[in-house]
């Protein structure tokens, strides 16, 4: 309860004291360019947020895996989708600038939702197939510009150990980039703040860094079955 209590305390501070800051960027961004002029800038201060966050939840991240990814490369970075802190993890994680492709929900949070737009996140609308169409471009488009990007190819979270089925049709965003696919698999991120509880247990999460899978050296067959090829390897060390 007081791990809890301290976590949300320093959090919305922390959101207060740096919200001037967010605003200049906000004040910045230009809507034909799609904002990439803020990215890199709002990316470093997301990222140091983020690792705060995770000092504050009491979760510790051991990676595995490749130890170091290329400088001078961006990615579609998939990965299982257990528990809240998912994307804390891998924002103040990986040392690379990067987008989410995060539920729609999250789009209506103040203050969160501004600093994943300005991190060139995409609120995915799965009720409006025409506005998903869009989005969908936009995220081919960011990583077409250099900007990588991670999917939650469940959907939702899993709640557990257990790992959902793979959308068959997210990881074409890939394909439709020319971008290299860097699978992730997160063990125990379910256990720091359990489904259906507030308190933050804190703990340890296991984050494994696979080798990267490039579509473009894939034969069409072996591309129309890229979503179950990446899920058997996120899935193995599960």
């Amino acid at each position: 309860m007081l791990r809890t209590l301290y976590f949300f305390v320093f959090f919305w501070v922390h959101q207060l004291l740096i919200y001037p800051y967010q605003r200049f960027l906000r004040l910045r961004r230009n809507s034909e360019t799609r904002g990439r002029e803020v990215r890199i800038p709002a990316w470093k201060i997301a990222h140091h947020w983020a690792k705060l966050v995770l000092r504050w939840g009491g979760v510790k991240v051991e990676v595995v895996g490749r130890k170091e990814l290329p400088k001078d490369q961006n990615f579609l970075i998939v990965s299982n989708h257990q528990g809240t802190f998912d994307i804390p993890i891998l924002l103040g994680t990986l040392e690379l600038p990067l987008g989410f492709v995060a539920k729609k929900e999250l789009g209506r949070i103040p203050m969160i939702s501004w600093w994943m737009r300005l991190i060139g996140c995409i609120f995915l609308d799965r009720e409006n197939r025409r506005i998903q169409v869009q989005q969908i471009r936009e995220t081919v488009e960011n990583l077409k510009e250099g900007h990588s990007m991670v999917i939650f190819p469940e959907g939702t979270r899993s709640g557990g150990g257990s790992m959902g089925e793979f959308s068959k049709g997210s990881l074409n965003i890939a394909i439709k980039a020319g971008v290299p696919i860097l699978p992730v698999t997160l063990r125990d991120s379910y256990k720091i703040m359990p489904a259906g509880g507030k308190n933050i247990k804190g703990g340890t999460v296991l984050l494994t860094l696979h080798d990267l899978v490039d579509p473009a050296v894939l034969s069409k067959e072996e591309q129309a079955d890229l979503h179950s090829r990446v899920r058997e390897v996120i899935a193995a060390v599960l």
